[in-house]
């Protein structure tokens, strides 16, 4: 039996977009927030388009501006946040009156944001999916999805590690758009997501390579597992259980900087990977392309943050902040070259 939820979409962007094509699909009740006007002018004139690897289809959810939320006054069991990390403080503040009572945000984001969530709504109010499909947006209406559905898309959980009933319902609904996973270790998949995005978003962005591109590169892939490995150190010194960076078991990467014969095997686990990534780019590099602000504070500057408070050295990850702001204000261009002006351990 379908659960009747109603679901809202805060971000329409594109994940959020290729959220919202399979759940309108599915028939779920469902409204779509932006605060791009155009975008969302596009899909309720003329619908939002998906262009995946196996089809291209079309549907018609309802889509609003912000400021039609206090005139509409919509209430919703889920909300599905799908924005940027920096706007998830006052995007939960906006969205607080709509969360009907025993309603739910979910972080569709990059990072790790369900502390911030928290802090606006309360814990209870918090739910975490981890995303492994791959996206891209470049006009109005028109999403794109860049991985197979056959690859997993979606891993949920709750931030308690408790198995519920809303989590199920949650995995029932997403399952209309991909692979869906339930978890008992939330955290742990979040750190090994943060792994993966902080190995390829901003080194996309300092290269202009794609995602499949980078693993390629020798040198990338030797940058990927010192990026990785100031992770895993801190991570492990919070106490999270990281799983599976791709691939790769997590504690592989600090061993690979000592062992050649790990560090080989660790570099072909990433090879391997990577042929079924597919073939966009990274959000961060989407962003530096359409002259946005990236989320670079919240990937790699993540990772330097925890470790600043844990007297952690993270050289690698710091240095990529620095030279990704560099690209931001225009100062340096994307470019292989970038990665001579990368410290290293």
């Amino acid at each position: 039996m379908r659960c009747r939820m109603r679901i809202g979409v805060l971000g329409v962007g594109a994940i959020g977009g290729v959220i919202s094509a399979y759940l309108a699909r599915a028939k779920h009740e469902l409204i779509l927030i932006d605060l791009w006007p155009e975008n969302v002018d596009c899909i309720n004139e003329k619908g939002l388009k998906i262009t995946s690897i196996e089809e291209e289809f079309v549907v018609n959810p309802k889509a609003l501006h912000l400021g039609e939320l206090s005139r509409i006054r919509p209430e919703f069991d889920i909300i599905i946040l799908s924005l940027k990390s920096y706007d998830t403080a006052w995007a939960c503040k906006f969205i607080e009156p709509h969360i009907s009572p025993c309603g739910f945000v979910v972080s569709a984001q990059n990072s790790i944001n369900e502390d911030v969530i928290a802090s606006v709504l309360g814990w209870p109010k918090v739910v975490g999916c981890v995303l492994t499909l791959g996206a891209g947006m470049y006009t109005a209406g028109h999403v794109e999805r860049t991985s197979s559905i056959e690859r997993p898309a979606f891993t949920i959980g709750e931030p308690s590690g408790l198995a519920t009933k809303r989590l199920d319902q949650f995995a029932e609904i997403m399952s209309a758009g991909g692979i869906t996973k339930i978890t008992n270790n939330l955290w742990g998949e979040r750190w090994a997501k943060l792994a993966t995005n902080s190995m390829s978003n901003a080194i996309a962005g300092l290269t202009g390579l794609k995602s499949a591109e980078l693993r390629q590169n020798p040198e990338i892939r030797s940058l990927s597992i010192e990026i990785a490995s100031e992770l895993v150190n801190v991570g492990n010194a919070l106490g999270v259980q990281i799983e599976k960076i791709g691939m790769v078991p997590a504690n592989l990467f600090p061993q690979a900087l000592k062992n050649n014969e790990i560090k080989e095997k660790v570099e072909g686990l990433i090879i391997d990977g990577g042929k079924t990534i597919g073939t966009g780019r990274p959000s961060l590099a989407q962003d530096l392309l359409k002259g946005r602000s990236t989320e670079v504070d919240y990937l790699n500057g993540y990772i330097v943050e925890k470790g600043k408070q844990l007297n952690i050295p993270t050289p690698v990850n710091e240095s990529i902040v620095e030279l990704t702001r560099e690209i931001e204000k225009g100062f340096i261009q994307p470019s292989l070259s970038n990665l001579g002006l990368i410290k290293k351990i």
